[in-house]
């Protein structure tokens, strides 16, 4: 008997998570918190979907590939945000013109790999030894290559020119594609882009520090020994210093105190 909800499904961004922080994996995964999506977590949403449509309709010049870009955007930040498309705070973001940049970049950049099989094609699939299924979710699929697109505000690069190795391929994107790799069985990149620069890496010969499938175990196992979510509150400290809290005292840190002052009564 597990506490985690019936239609749980384990994730490399899900398993990332509780690799990052338990204490916000158990937040937002059994106590189901939500925040609206930011600009910065919508930049890449919205590039892709301008990159997408950039490739698929065969635009031969960016301003195509940026006014789609734009479009996405705007619909994206209004949904999460519940507000309308034009309004300030969204044209005047610096996310909002990354993103119409890093759409050409990717574009540019995919082309050279043939036509697009699929995109954003989700696949869900039973591992032996887990209780729970595993969903994955690919970017830009070609017919010899899955390739995940990665919008950045930067590239961190050393004196030489070279992606800093110590910041580039994050270990939490190496995870997610040796994952992909295995799920769908075919070879994997990342493609790293800000508006301004931009770098692929292979996933030859890599391999992850941490098991992903490990963590998957390790999250069934928890929430199996656990008879409620109190318990599994108690069996970590809530520590907030990592960056999917956020800066400052918002309000997922205000929800999650709150939560473990209850559990303890404190």
């Amino acid at each position: 008997m597990s506490i985690l909800r019936k239609d749980y499904r384990h994730s490399a961004s899900r398993a990332n998570a509780f690799i990052d922080s338990p204490a916000h994996w158990i937040i937002t995964e059994l106590y189901g918190f939500k925040e609206p999506a930011n600009a910065r977590m919508l930049m890449g949403s919205a590039a892709e979907e301008g990159a997408m449509e950039g490739l698929k309709e065969k635009y031969d010049n960016d301003k195509q590939i940026k006014h789609s870009a734009e479009l996405a955007f705007k619909r994206l930040y209004a949904e999460a945000n519940n507000t309308k498309t034009d309004v300030p705070e969204i044209v005047d973001s610096s996310e909002f013109v990354w993103c119409q940049e890093i759409a050409v970049r990717f574009v540019n950049s995919l082309r050279e790999f043939g036509e697009v099989i699929s995109y954003q094609n989700e696949k869900i699939v039973q591992e032996k030894g887990l209780t729970f299924p595993i969903k994955c979710i690919t970017d830009f699929e070609f017919e010899d290559v899955i390739i995940d697109t990665k919008a950045t505000a930067y590239l961190k690069r050393l004196k030489s020119g070279k992606l800093d190795a110590n910041w580039y391929p994050k270990d939490s994107d190496v995870r997610q594609q040796l994952l992909y790799k295995r799920v769908y069985n075919k070879p994997t990149m990342l493609l790293y882009s800000s508006a301004i620069d931009q770098e692929a890496v292979d996933m030859l010969d890599r391999t992850a520090e941490v098991d992903i499938y490990q963590i998957f175990h390790t999250m069934e196992y928890i929430c199996s020994v656990a008879k409620s979510r109190e318990d599994v509150v108690k069996m970590f400290p809530l520590t907030m210093d990592n960056f999917r809290w956020g800066k400052g005292m918002t309000n997922i840190k205000e929800f999650a105190k709150d939560v473990w002052n209850k559990v303890w009564k404190i």
